[in-house]
């Protein structure tokens, strides 16, 4: 293989790793679009397995000349579970946040 070839696929391995893990950051938000109650375009930003910080950077995102909070909903619950006698706790997220953009 010459050595331009080798040049070339070092930097490809690095653009995959980091596409990668573009990748799994962003698999921490969803959106589904929504008419707000002004009859504008906007979204709803599920940020449930990540932070709220998440769901404020996918609005950014989403409507890049600005946006304006309508709602944000956030619980906490847990789930009990019993399996020969163990009892096991778990903490269940969700976080939303319904934007509509300017």
């Amino acid at each position: 293989m010459s050595t331009q070839s080798k040049a070339l696929i070092r930097p490809t391995k690095a653009w995959l790793a980091v596409l990668a893990i573009g990748l799994f950051v962003s698999g921490c938000t969803t959106s589904e679009p929504l008419t707000s109650p002004n009859g504008l375009p906007g979204f709803s930003v599920d940020c449930s397995s990540g932070r709220w910080s998440d769901c404020y950077d996918e609005a950014s995102r989403l409507c890049p000349q600005g946006y304006v909070v309508i709602d944000r909903i956030g619980d906490t619950d847990t789930m009990v579970s019993e399996m020969d006698g163990d009892l096991s706790f778990q903490t269940m997220v969700s976080r939303e946040l319904m934007i509509e953009c300017r």
